[in-house]
């Protein structure tokens, strides 16, 4: 897992896919989008994911309803499709506190996948 702190923690990513859209994103909000990056990595468990952040991914933060279960609804502003990974967008409180969370589609836990899956958005072109 790589948790981007710093502009020069940009260098750190090795997804040419992912660094393409960091960087957009850091031209776009500049060094204060550095609070609450976070890209997962193949081999990254869920349990570590969920650790990081301080919550599950895949329950509903106000019923405790867990994916795949029918009545699931993510809590998450919006989760996108790029292609070759996902992106989460969480966001807290009155908008100050945000994850960004990058999703590669090899290597990372099958359920998150499946969740990301159903409910991405496509995003074709940035």
């Amino acid at each position: 897992m790589l948790i981007l702190k710093s502009p020069s923690s940009i260098d750190s990513i090795t997804d040419p896919d992912i660094l393409k859209l960091v960087k957009l994103r850091h031209d776009q909000l500049g060094d204060e989008m550095f609070d609450s990056v976070i890209i997962i990595e193949a081999g990254d468990s869920l349990s570590d994911i969920e650790q990081e952040i301080g919550f599950s991914i895949l329950t509903n933060l106000f019923d405790d309803v867990r994916f795949p279960d029918p009545d699931f609804v993510p809590c998450f502003e919006v989760l996108e499709d790029h292609g070759t990974f996902y992106v989460i967008l969480f966001i807290f409180g009155d908008g100050d506190d945000a994850i960004e969370i990058f999703i590669p589609k090899t290597g990372v836990d099958n359920e998150l996948l499946a969740m990301c899956s159903q409910y991405a958005v496509s995003i074709t072109e940035y």
